[in-house]
């Protein structure tokens, strides 16, 4: 006869809560016995030493005994367990109002939620199961347009219905002198309503977006900015009242376009830089400054497709160390269209110069411009390049043919006085040029002089002349 009973099962760890109904129980048992759960057989006398079944959970809790007997009916003591089946869903969380747009990148989510679940961002989770019914996380975002979805997990693993939120996140800043809201903070909902104040406030590598409207101030950029105009006919920073640099920058890597920069013939210079790189000047107009429109030492901008007019004395003052490259721009009705000084080393290229009381290119000191594909018309002096004693001959632009790799094409016609003058000792390049005449410019012992009526190519000094055979037969 047999009387011992078998040893108890072992049943190995189970997930509880869960919200898998159908769970595989499994464990060990001793040889020759059968396994019962809840006192029901679920499988009979064997051999083995192991035990596996699949168990089918109710909804919430479910108490499991677990048994073992062998052959004569003896039963073993028991293995228990409860797990708790939860399929039922959190409530949705909820998320209190968002600001977009922003220019705020870090922004703080907040909101309620139901007791013992945690907070999942776009399908990660930010906040772990806690006991809390409320939730804050800080999101940085990223630059446009940022989809929010916010879901809660119970500890079963069940998941809320998301909710949802758009924030566009826009890093630059935006000005407009209409804002007469008493709301500023820069967006493009609520924006600043001078200039300045967006200066201050933009991220370094951003933008100032500026709308229509006239701005009385004098600005100092002094961080890596593009400084953008709703356009140069209707964007307009006046100097009325102020005295020195209406614009001055203190960075690398500043552009300024869309704007009318207006002196008032108040302010001596438009835009002012010294040893700054990076600096792009594009699309604007630049007027009405007592002194310069533009001026410059120590850099390489890039100044194209501006209107530079109206300046009482350069339209755009190059000074030692100044470099970079003048193109497509119009540069007219100053008194002198360009002032290339000291070392400066700048390439001119396809702009109109013309209508300037004195001098559409003067290059002095030992200044060396790249003159090409400009038109110089009716200025007094076309080209001057001037000299003395103290300066040293070192002047040397070229106009065409010469060192800097000029390849001419300037129509310099129409100017009163010379089209190009050198009043150095040394020779001049001014090759391949339209003088106005297929017969080339007059010049000094031509004795064709009276019969064309080409610009001339004029030198006084002994040793100093103008280089410029060939020249262009038509204009360029």
């Amino acid at each position: 006869m047999d009387t011992i009973n078998p040893a108890a099962p072992t049943l190995d760890a189970v997930l509880s809560p869960t919200n898998v109904a159908l769970q595989t129980l499994s464990g060990t048992k001793e040889t020759n016995t059968s396994v019962w759960i809840n006192n029901i057989e679920i499988i009979p006398v064997n051999p083995s030493t192991t035990w596996t079944y699949d168990f089918y959970l109710s909804e919430g809790e479910n108490n499991i005994s677990i048994t073992c007997q062998d052959s004569a009916g003896n039963e073993s003591d028991e293995a228990s367990t409860k797990i708790i089946l939860d399929t039922i869903s959190p409530a949705v969380p909820t998320l209190n109002e968002v600001i977009t747009p922003t220019n705020i990148s870090i922004q703080i989510l907040s909101g309620n939620k139901e007791a013992s679940s945690s907070i999942w961002l776009n399908g990660t989770v930010v906040i772990s199961l806690n006991l809390s019914t409320d939730w804050s996380y800080s999101y940085n975002l990223s630059e446009g347009t940022n989809n929010i979805s916010v879901t809660s997990c119970d500890a079963a693993g069940n998941q809320s219905s998301a909710v949802t939120a758009i924030i566009e996140y826009d890093p630059n800043t935006y000005v407009d002198a209409g804002n007469a809201s008493g709301t500023e903070d820069g967006t493009e909902t609520h924006p600043f309503n001078t200039i300045a104040e967006g200066i201050v406030t933009v991220p370094p590598g951003k933008s100032v977006i500026v709308a229509a409207g006239t701005y009385n101030e004098k600005l100092i950029i002094n961080k890596g900015i593009v400084l953008q105009g709703a356009g140069k006919e209707s964007t307009f920073i006046n100097g009325l009242g102020y005295a020195g640099n209406l614009i001055t920058i203190e960075a690398d890597n500043v552009t300024i376009s869309g704007f009318t920069i207006d002196g008032n013939n108040s302010t001596s210079v438009g835009i002012y830089f010294n040893n700054y790189s990076f600096i792009s000047i594009n699309n604007n107009i630049i007027q009405n400054n007592t002194s310069y429109g533009i001026n410059y030492s120590n850099s390489s901008p890039t100044i194209e497709n501006n209107n530079i007019k109206n300046n009482n004395y350069s339209g755009i003052e190059i000074a030692t160390g100044g470099a970079g490259i003048i193109k497509n721009n119009s540069i007219v009705s100053n008194q002198y269209g360009i002032r290339t000084c000291g070392n400066s080393s700048s390439e001119i290229t396809r702009n109109d110069i013309s209508n300037n009381s004195n001098t559409g290119i003067y290059c002095r000191e030992s200044a060396t411009p790249i003159i090409s594909y400009n038109t110089i018309n009716n200025n007094s002096y076309g080209v001057l390049i001037d000299y003395n004693l103290t300066w040293g001959a070192l002047v040397n632009p070229d106009i065409g043919g010469g060192e800097g790799g000029s390849v001419g094409k300037n129509n310099i016609t129409g100017n009163s006085i010379h089209g190009v003058s050198n009043e150095t000792p040394h020779t001049i390049k001014a090759l391949y040029n339209w003088w106005g005449d297929a017969a080339g410019p007059k010049y000094p012992r031509n004795p064709n002089n009276t019969t064309i009526s080409s610009d001339w190519a004029y030198w006084s000094a002994t040793g100093g002349d103008i280089g410029f055979y060939p020249w262009l037969s038509a204009a360029p």
